[in-house]
């Protein structure tokens, strides 16, 4: 579980990046050269995102995140949290065309992924900056810096 983790963590940082490019290009142009490097990628992107998050929410809801969130710190069970929605909600965000191509026949369910994916458009700087300040609180604590407990 700890590799899935530490995967989440870097696809997220790369995530929050790509959904968060305006903001950041806004603030400091010298980027856009980093995240043009990203874009190629966005769909794998975005499905590695979906499928990690989905995992995260899994293995957490199995192991009880109610313990996640009293046991350990608050703050930690607030960043995996963050960091598992934020991975879901930018994974079907980048992921969608992919997606939609692997769902040819199911109509029904591939217009239902497309609309949720249009409803979380206008929130993608938004949802970007919480997915990297997530991310790179989780990696501080995988690295030991900030502690758990």
């Amino acid at each position: 579980m700890e590799l899935i983790f530490l995967l989440n963590i870097i696809a997220l940082i790369a995530g929050g990046l790509l959904a968060a490019s305006g903001l950041i290009i806004a603030k400091k142009p010298n980027a856009k050269e980093m995240i043009d490097k990203l874009v190629p990628f966005q769909v794998i992107i975005g499905v590695a995102l979906l499928g990690l998050g989905l995992v995260n929410l899994l293995w957490w809801l199995t192991h009880g995140i109610i313990g996640l969130l009293t046991n350990t710190a608050s703050l930690f069970g607030l960043t995996v949290l963050t960091m598992t929605g934020a991975s879901i909600l930018l994974g079907l965000l980048f992921g969608m065309p992919q997606i939609t191509k692997w769902m040819q026949g199911h109509g029904d369910a591939q217009q239902k992924a497309m609309q949720l994916a249009q409803r979380v458009a206008p929130f993608q700087g938004m949802i970007g900056l919480i997915g990297l300040a997530a991310a790179l609180m989780a990696l501080l604590y995988r690295l030991h810096i900030l502690s758990i407990i």
